[in-house]
């Protein structure tokens, strides 16, 4: 495999390790605040699948990707 191609596949495995652990928090805090609507839908967890919301993470992207929009 090219150096490059693997430096990139580090670099998303990286990235959705850290977007876990942000969305994690997020959703603990927000549980600690007193809004437990992440913990009902099980978003306190560091499995990066339970923080994919359709519309917001696969979508809005995919329009703007498209659009050649800025998210």
């Amino acid at each position: 495999m090219n150096q490059e191609v693997i430096l990139i596949l580090f670099e998303f495995v990286v990235l959705v390790f850290a977007f876990s652990i942000h969305e994690a928090a997020h959703a603990w805090m927000a549980n600690r605040l007193g809004d437990p609507t992440a913990r009902m839908l099980g978003r306190v967890t560091l499995n990066p699948v339970k923080h994919i919301d359709p519309f917001g993470s696969v979508i809005m992207p995919l329009i703007a990707m498209f659009y050649h929009m800025p998210l």
